[in-house]
């Protein structure tokens, strides 16, 4: 049993660390080419997170190889879903001259964020797609693994989103026999086997919580992500 986990944790650390080079050889190709726009549509994303969800959806892009010009991704100025909000107005106005966005989208978490009243009023009165978790992104990470709609809340001193990352961590460490970590990259390819799992169990958990009245958890992430897979269609 010892001999079996040594070998599982050396193929999930090869396999985190061939798709880490595979993203330097592609981001090394891709400085060396010009981005020209394609003729499907635009869309920019402004992320609350500085790295989970914009290296998340960085991957996607690459893995699907769509154009930078067409999809963009930036990191919010703040991270409260107000400043991501502003951040995404801000950025579609400075490219307005020369490129109009067919669609914008924010990427934001409920947790226990002060300004997420002001966020969705700013995003309607701009026509902006916000796309929420509650309590956090991880729970998007976690539908590809399970079903689970018991509510993910604040305990002594970890907010909701701790506990959220916390009980990700388990169906990490079990898979992959390594902790989950914010900042890795490729993890869109490491969980693409999962997609159609995660997808459906969104999607389900997403009817429950308005049926129920309860958001939390859940999480909106699915339309995007389904979004950007179909975009060449």
């Amino acid at each position: 049993m010892g001999q079996n986990l040594f070998s599982k944790t050396l193929i999930s650390h090869s396999l985190f660390g061939r798709i880490k080079a595979m993203a330097k050889r592609k981001a090394r190709d891709l400085s060396r080419k010009t981005p020209k726009r394609e003729t499907y549509k635009t869309i920019l994303i402004v992320c609350e997170g500085e790295k989970t969800e914009k290296l998340y959806f960085e991957d996607l892009i690459s893995t699907k190889k769509l154009s930078s010009v067409n999809v963009q991704v930036y990191s919010g100025r703040g991270s409260d879903p107000e400043s991501v909000v502003k951040t995404a107005i801000e950025e579609k106005d400075k490219q307005s001259q020369h490129l109009e966005f067919d669609e914008v989208y924010c990427v934001i978490d409920r947790d226990a964020h002060q300004t997420f009243d002001d966020a969705k009023k700013l995003a309607k009165e701009h026509n902006i797609n916000l796309i929420v978790s509650y309590p956090s992104f991880e729970y998007w990470y976690l539908c590809h693994f399970k079903y689970s709609r018991a509510p993910i809340v604040k305990t002594g001193g970890k907010s909701a989103g701790d506990n959220c990352v916390a009980l990700l961590n388990k169906e990490w460490n079990a898979i992959f026999s390594m902790n989950y970590n914010k900042a890795q990259e490729g993890v869109y390819r490491v969980l693409l086997p999962y997609i159609e799992t995660a997808i459906e169990n969104s999607k389900k958990a997403l009817v429950e919580a308005n049926e129920d009245d309860e958001l939390n958890p859940s999480t909106e992430v699915h339309c995007l992500v389904d979004n950007l897979r179909k975009i060449k269609q």
